[in-house]
C-alpha cells in the first residue's frame, strides 16, 4: 500500500487521540458517585496516613479559535475529582493547575486549564 494513502487515516486518528476531555460521570458506579460528592481536594500534602492510586489529571479546554474562552479552573479540577472517583480514591493531593494561554497540541486545545494531582486512599 502507498504509504501517501495512509497519511490522512493517521492524521484524523492522531487529532481524535490529542482530543483530551474529562470522564463523563454516567461511567461512575454509585458507590464512586458518592465518593465524588465527598472528594477533598488539597493543594499541598496529607497530613492523615494515605496510599497513593495514581496521578490524575483534569482538563478545560478552549478547542473554537472564533469563540471567547471559557476556560474554568473549576473544570479542570471536576476532572481531577471524576479520573479520581474512578480510582475509588478518597481525595486528591499535591494538586496544581496551569493555563496554558498558548496553543496546547497535547490536548488540541487553542487554551487550555491542566490540573493534575496524586489520587490517594485515606488508610
Amino acid at each position: 500500500m502507498n504509504k501517501y494513502k495512509l497519511m490522512p487515516f493517521l492524521t484524523v486518528c492522531i487529532a481524535f487521540y490529542g482530543c483530551a476531555t474529562n470522564p463523563d460521570v454516567g461511567s461512575l458506579s454509585s458507590s464512586q458517585r458518592s465518593k465524588l460528592s465527598q472528594m477533598e481536594i488539597l493543594r499541598g500534602v496529607a497530613s492523615r496516613p494515605h496510599e497513593i492510586l495514581g496521578t490524575v489529571k483534569g482538563l478545560s479546554c478552549h478547542r473554537n479559535a472564533y469563540q471567547t474562552q471559557l476556560l474554568t479552573e473549576d473544570e479542570a479540577i471536576q476532572g481531577v475529582k471524576l479520573r479520581a472517583a474512578l480510582l475509588d480514591a478518597d481525595a486528591v493531593i499535591n494538586t496544581y493547575c496551569q493555563q496554558n494561554s498558548g496553543v496546547d497540541w497535547v490536548n488540541n486545545c487553542w487554551a487550555s486549564i491542566v490540573c493534575a494531582g496524586d489520587a490517594v486512599r485515606w488508610k
